[in-house]
């Protein structure tokens, strides 16, 4: 996979996640002091910018910090695959393609998990397949 600057982060377990997810952005962010000291940034997600399966937890792994002060919740990587067929930028695809090249992502299990228990803002399944097979190089199914 590609190196980046970038880390993603969820607050979990929050009634609105959004401000956290703006706090993180505006404090620690892409071209925030932090970014420019220490050369990487954390990026603020919520569920809004990351359209995953309803179950997607179940395949998620957790790691807990040395002091158990914070655990970091991996989701899988077929879940992620999910999550970037539906943002869909330059950057999701250029992803998507190494993910499935290099085999730490399954275009099969990708596809099952689009006729799963998706969000409601999610795009149509039909969408998300065409999506897929354009960066698998598979005919949608």
């Amino acid at each position: 996979m590609m190196p980046t600057a970038e880390i993603d982060l969820y607050a979990d377990s929050v009634d609105d996640p959004e401000p956290i997810s703006d706090l993180i952005d505006a404090t620690i962010g892409h071209g925030s002091m932090f970014h420019r000291k220490f050369h990487y940034y954390g990026d603020g997600v919520s569920p809004g910018t990351a359209i995953m399966p309803a179950d997607w937890r179940a395949r998620a792994t957790e790691h807990v910090v040395a002091d158990g002060g914070a655990v970091a919740i991996c989701p899988s990587a077929d879940d992620i695959a999910v999550a970037k067929l539906c943002a869909w930028r330059e950057k999701d695809q250029d992803w998507l393609r190494v993910a499935f090249q290099a085999g730490i992502a399954n275009a099969k299990r990708v596809a099952a998990l689009l006729r799963t228990d998706l969000p409601d803002t999610a795009l149509a399944v039909e969408e998300l397949a065409r999506r897929l097979a354009g960066v698998d190089g598979t005919v949608p199914e």
